[in-house]
């Protein structure tokens, strides 16, 4: 939803100079560029958020044995890439005021094992028990990754996101805040953090010429899906058009926890490029969200509805606005549409997303899989 017209142009540049493709000082230049913009030291650019996340993994040293807390609401590909390092997952619940990690699941879970708390804002909304989960992690010595993929430019307390744990990972996959159709970002403010990302990342190749190629065609696919004027009339003559080329974004294999041939890249620099570009309509686009999102809460609200918290000190990026729903109303499309007047989205469908396994010890993350909508915040 944020793909406009000069997106496209930088697209079409990219298809007709394949020569630039593996220009290295643009995929920097962007680096630096979102950096500066976050607030973080060092920024590195992967092929994808859970490939940042990867890196992350790498760059705290976790080994093999090592335990990492992890909410159990979530993407399937969080615990892949901790699986994929043979780290061992332990899962906490999740509180309902902004769907994220619960202090008080948090605490009985920590051994000395422990190594690291993913701390995910989810919906782009900051997380209710933040405070709390750093300074408990500072107490007993774990390590913070801030999950920040829905959640790109939020701040706390005047400070965005990502810059108060110890490494934060970002994406920019065409469903999130800004969009280089699959992209992701690892930063930190901790120089030995960054070195460690940066190695990881030279370790990486770019895509090749035909999958450059190719994701440079979905980032076309993405905007005649979501932003085309006449979509709603073309949208079954584009998925028929587009059938061969289309790439999702979480693999089959990685359904299964099997890691994808493609995952381990560096962020194709024609979409760094790309990124460069969306970069500079990021607050622009979160006005609109923040907007939306306050109608939406005087909406709900007066409807009855349970409504998201806003912590004191932060603000928001609602790259979606949750709302709990009666379980029989989650995937009743017709009442959904004559309630709110939009077609919502399901996320969560499952605590692993796209994925449904209950997590044991998780009830908050199954009532959410089972209640929560979210309202689109770009119309």
């Amino acid at each position: 939803m944020t793909l406009e017209g000069d997106d496209l142009a930088c697209v079409d540049h990219a298809l007709g100079h394949p020569d630039e493709w593996f220009d290295t000082e643009v995929e920097h230049a962007y680096q630096r560029e979102f950096a500066a913009w976050n607030g973080s030291e060092y920024a590195l650019a992967f092929a994808q958020g859970r490939v940042a996340l990867s890196a992350s993994i790498y760059a705290l040293g976790l080994q093999p044995g090592d335990e990492v807390i992890v909410p159990g609401y979530t993407c399937i590909a969080v615990p892949n890439a901790f699986r994929y390092a043979g780290i061992t997952v332990r899962y906490c619940d999740i509180e309902l005021d902004t769907f994220g990690p619960d202090i008080a699941s948090v605490l009985p879970l920590a051994t000395p094992r422990t190594k690291a708390i993913l701390v995910h804002h989810l919906y782009g909304i900051v997380c209710r028990d933040f405070d709390r989960l750093l300074e408990f992690s500072r107490q007993r010595g774990i390590r913070v990754i801030e999950d920040c993929a829905h959640t790109t430019g939020a701040t706390y307390r005047g400070r965005r996101v990502g810059n108060w744990g110890d490494v934060a990972f970002y994406s920019s996959e065409q469903s999130k805040v800004f969009c280089t159709f699959n992209g992701g970002i690892a930063a930190t403010n901790d120089a030995a953090l960054g070195a460690r990302l940066a190695e990881f990342q030279k370790r990486l190749p770019y895509p090749d010429p035909p999958r450059t190629r190719l994701l440079l065609r979905n980032v076309r696919i993405s905007y005649d899906q979501n932003r085309h004027p006449h979509r709603w009339f073309l949208d079954e003559w584009m998925r028929y058009r587009h059938r061969h080329e289309s790439i999702l974004s979480t693999t089959q294999e990685e359904l299964r926890g099997m890691r994808p041939a493609h995952y381990f890249q560096r962020l194709a620099p024609p979409l760094a490029a790309l990124g460069r570009n969306q970069l500079r309509k990021v607050d622009r686009f979160n006005e609109q969200r923040r907007a939306t999102a306050a109608r939406w809460r005087q909406f709900c609200a007066a409807k009855g509805y349970r409504v998201p918290l806003q912590v004191d000190g932060s603000t928001p990026v609602y790259l979606r606005y949750p709302v709990l729903v009666p379980k029989a109303r989650k995937f009743d499309g017709p009442w959904a549409i004559r309630e709110f007047g939009v077609q919502p989205g399901h996320w969560f469908v499952g605590e692993h997303h796209p994925v449904s396994a209950p997590i044991p010890g998780c009830p908050h993350a199954r009532y959410a899989v089972e209640h929560c909508l979210n309202l689109p915040t770009l119309l």
